[in-house]
């Protein structure tokens, strides 16, 4: 049995404790560490495993084995003299650990927020490098998130008290909790002074006040419920000082106050949008200029056409928007090619010749490549370069042989 420290002291940054076991844990590929006691809290209740150091050996993980707690180590353990019955030192990471109990007590806090205002019960929660809560809710309009993170970080600037006790499983239900508990025997029990209670063996701050900012970052609808992303402590910070450095620079770009950036940003994606349409409709029309011009330039050919076009670069919206315009106005066979990327495109007019995909892959295989499509429109790709110019001879010459 592993005695848990961090249940009545979550600040506590290093210890000694009695080696008890070694076992290979985490699939096998590092050894793990049971000790007679730690302040390791293990992957549970949605909260993230710590990371320090015992004997000096990185800790890479943390296990909740029932009765055990297994810390996974990155390192020999015999070479370093850990065996069983020795005492070995250990620091727990409390930048890491902090900033888990930064968003573990903000989302208690958040949480018994959404009650207080919403009535909407948090269904699961997830605590990692993005941190969530499930809400029972249908829906979630922007007014009341407001309303939500406004009570939340009134109960943290309010500095209230965060307090710790267990109490037996059979009182347990007598004290109103917002999470009931899951567990028989000794309950612990989580409290923010005259606004949550909880069951909970998690890390926490002594009090709200630490948790810092609380910001509900973004939301939405996953399986009928409601998915909310919070931000708390550093964090909020961290992200505050990022979006306010953007908003700075594109204040300062467009010459504009920083509350005026999103109505600037929004007339100019209107005239991008503007000139984008007006950059299609130019496009358009050339590549219609370029199809005339194309068709009206092709030597006389007994029959249905057949073009063979061949790109040392070219956009290949361009290529395909061409050849069907050029198979729109009249009958003919498209064949053309991008040496640059070696793609291919064949086009036919509707009805009129072979197989296009047939043709190109019989054309692609011979050095190769590879394609596909329709009896009307087939695109493929060949090593570039003069492989090209080779596929788009062998297709013209079986099409003039046929």
């Amino acid at each position: 049995m592993t005695e848990r420290l961090y249940y009545t002291d979550t600040y506590q940054r290093a210890f000694t404790a009695r080696v008890v076991g070694v076992e290979r844990a985490d699939g096998a590929a590092h050894p793990g560490l049971v000790l007679d006691r730690t302040i390791f809290y293990p992957t549970s209740g949605g909260q993230p495993h710590d990371t320090g150091t015992l004997g000096g050996l990185p800790v890479i993980n943390v296990l909740d084995a029932g009765e055990r707690i297994v810390h996974v180590i990155d390192g020999e353990l015999d070479a370093h003299g850990i065996v069983p019955g020795v005492e070995v030192p250990g620091t727990v990471d409390w930048e890491r650990r902090f900033d888990h109990m930064q968003q573990h007590t903000g989302q208690h806090v958040l949480s018994a927020a959404f009650v207080h205002v919403l009535r909407a019960d948090t269904v699961s929660v997830h605590l990692g490098a993005s941190s969530t809560l499930d809400l029972a809710l249908p829906t979630l309009t922007l007014e009341d998130a407001r309303r939500v993170e406004d009570r939340a970080n009134e109960i943290v600037f309010e500095d209230r008290p965060v307090t710790i006790r267990f109490v037996d499983a059979g009182d347990a239900e007598a004290l109103g909790l917002r999470r009931p508990p899951r567990r028989e025997g000794a309950i612990r029990i989580v409290e923010v002074e005259g606004f949550d209670r909880s069951a909970c063996g998690g890390t926490h701050v002594r009090r709200t006040g630490e948790i810092g900012p609380l910001l509900i970052r973004r939301w939405e609808r996953v399986k009928g419920q409601v998915r909310v992303e919070f931000l708390c402590g550093w964090r909020a910070l961290r992200d505050y000082r990022w979006k306010h450095a953007l908003v700075a620079e594109w204040s300062a770009r467009l010459t504009v106050g920083d509350h005026d950036v999103g109505a600037a940003l929004e007339r100019l994606a209107g005239d991008a949008r503007e000139r984008e349409r007006a950059l299609g409709e130019a496009r358009r029309r050339l590549i219609g200029y370029e199809a005339a011009e194309r068709l009206a330039a092709r030597g006389p050919d007994a029959g249905l056409s057949v073009l063979r076009l061949e790109f040392p670069r070219r956009d290949p919206d361009e290529v395909r928007s061409l050849l069907r315009e050029m198979v729109g106005r009249e009958r003919c066979i498209v064949l053309a090619g991008i040496t640059e990327t070696g793609q291919l495109y064949f086009s036919r007019s509707a009805g009129e010749g072979p197989d296009m995909a047939a043709l190109l892959a019989r054309a692609c295989q011979a050095v190769g490549g590879r394609g596909g499509g329709t009896v009307e429109f087939a695109q493929g790709a060949v090593p570039p370069g003069e492989a090209v110019a080779r596929v788009l001879g062998q297709a013209e010459a079986e099409i003039r042989g046929a």
